[in-house]
């Protein structure tokens, strides 16, 4: 069982040792006795421990429900652990130990991002792991990288103040839904990437940049850290991550190299898809309708809508939208995380809805409503139309659907895609830009790591 639950994978996190090393301590499933074992080393996935000769309490495969690892200055967390291996270790005296070791089966999300944190800075000090940041600091360094283009500015400008508050949320507060990784140098931040949790099991990465006289390094450093970040966290509950996902321009050389590269390398949509939106910016009319023309109707999906949907994307694209995007049938009603966003002071609703003429099916529309700016270009907030038959449904249409839409929204300008983008491109609907949205299964994170083995020499262990 120990052997299924854990497959061996070829790319881990580091295991690392740390002085002075951390003790573990735990109530004995079986004897009910308390013991005290020193750690080895430890990652983020799991740690090794020196097992007592004389009076040994470890057995492989043993689960320990309730178990404290204590670091020194009184730092301590919990977690579940199981007993993964045991093995008889020769120390340097050539004397032997029994060397166990236990693998996180879960750990409050908090921290295990401490943990994190101390481990990614021990490999590299300037590695940073949802750190308060100095958001002065911060907002130059988006504006140095050229990562607030003029465009954004504008946008930016027009919500200031929201936009402010809520960075400040993100970035001084850890919050539970959001995490960031920040490559630093003398206090000035030279990389960063960040991550959001913005489905059930599905977190978003976004806000990758970096300054252009250190951006090979601090890009690939961030780079490297949410890739050890996920080795960590994918396996865990509390961390609710089945899929990670990332929106990007084809256009944009480093991302479409990394990300969509490995989508490219892997040829299984199973694991790493990518689908393609039109993305255009739609400005509210003052005097708007919320009627469409006879037969059409816009109204909630029922379930044979959404098994309906799924039929339509295996034959269009065969990937993982659906699943990373809770379209799912029996996720579409689920609404944990959007109070755990109330919790915390953000906002997140979400309303799925379909077109239909008369009675048929035309389009599923998605409607995210978030805080301004959660996601610079507003992919967090936003209208996605998935276009399932294009027989009838014309520009007109289209435009009349966004309006009904666009009242579940307070701002004037608001982003709307449009998937397949070949519907777009043959209706000859305007749009700015494409998006493409790339979509891992973590559990084959060794796919996903080979693809980019050259580029970011991601150390095995």
């Amino acid at each position: 069982h120990v052997a299924q639950r854990f497959k061996p994978k070829e790319y881990r996190s580091h295991r690392l040792q740390l002085h002075p090393s951390p003790d573990i301590v735990f109530t004995h499933p079986l004897t009910q006795k308390q013991f005290n074992l020193r750690v080895v080393d430890i990652s983020g996935s799991g740690f090794s421990v020196e097992d007592n000769k004389n009076q040994s309490c470890l057995l492989a495969g043993m689960i320990i429900p309730a178990l404290e690892i204590r670091f020194a200055g009184n730092f301590k967390i919990q977690c579940r652990a199981q007993v993964v291996y045991r093995k008889n270790v020769k120390d340097d005296h050539n004397g032997i130990y029994i060397k166990c070791g236990l693998a996180f089966l879960d750990i409050d999300i908090t921290e295990h991002r401490s943990l994190l944190a101390l481990l990614h800075q021990k490999v590299n000090q300037n590695a940073y792991v949802s750190n308060k940041v100095d958001m002065d600091e911060l907002w130059e360094f988006f504006f140095q990288t050229g990562f607030i283009y003029p465009g954004k500015y504008n946008f930016i400008s027009e919500n200031k103040e929201t936009i402010k508050e809520t960075y400040k949320k993100l970035y001084t507060e850890n919050p539970t839904i959001a995490t960031h990784f920040i490559y630093q140098e003398n206090g000035s931040i030279k990389g960063h990437m960040s991550m959001l949790r913005f489905y059930e099991k599905t977190w978003l990465i976004h806000h990758h940049a970096a300054i252009k006289s250190a951006q090979l390094r601090a890009g690939l450093v961030v780079l490297d850290q949410i890739g050890k970040y996920i080795c960590d966290c994918c396996r865990l509950h509390s961390n609710h991550m089945d899929y990670l996902i990332c929106y990007f321009r084809p256009e944009n050389k480093f991302p479409n190299h990394i990300f969509g590269g490995a989508a490219r390398a892997i040829q299984n949509p199973k694991i790493c898809s990518l689908d393609t939106f039109s993305y255009s910016h739609f400005r509210k009319p003052s005097n708007s309708t919320n009627t469409l023309p006879e037969p059409w109707s816009i109204s909630k999906p029922t379930r044979e809508n959404l098994l309906e949907l799924k039929s339509f994307y295996e034959k269009e694209s065969g990937g993982l939208m659906l699943q990373a995007l809770d379209l799912e049938p029996d996720v579409v009603n689920r609404h944990t995380l959007a109070e755990e966003y109330a919790r915390l002071g953000f906002r997140r609703e979400r309303r799925l809805l379909v077109l239909k003429k008369a009675d048929i099916l035309k389009a599923v529309l998605i409607v995210n409503i978030t805080d301004t700016a959660l996601n610079m270009s507003d992919l967090t907030n936003c209208i996605k139309m998935i276009v399932l038959d294009p027989k009838d449904l014309n520009r007109e249409i289209v435009k009349q659907s966004i309006v009904f839409l666009s009242s579940y929204f307070s701002q004037k300008k608001l982003p709307f895609l449009i998937y397949p983008l070949s519907f777009a491109e043959k209706e000859k609907i305007p749009f700015e830009k494409c998006y493409n949205l790339w979509i891992l299964d973590p559990q084959y994170s060794d796919d996903y790591f080979k693809s980019l083995d050259g580029l970011l020499k991601f150390n095995k262990s």
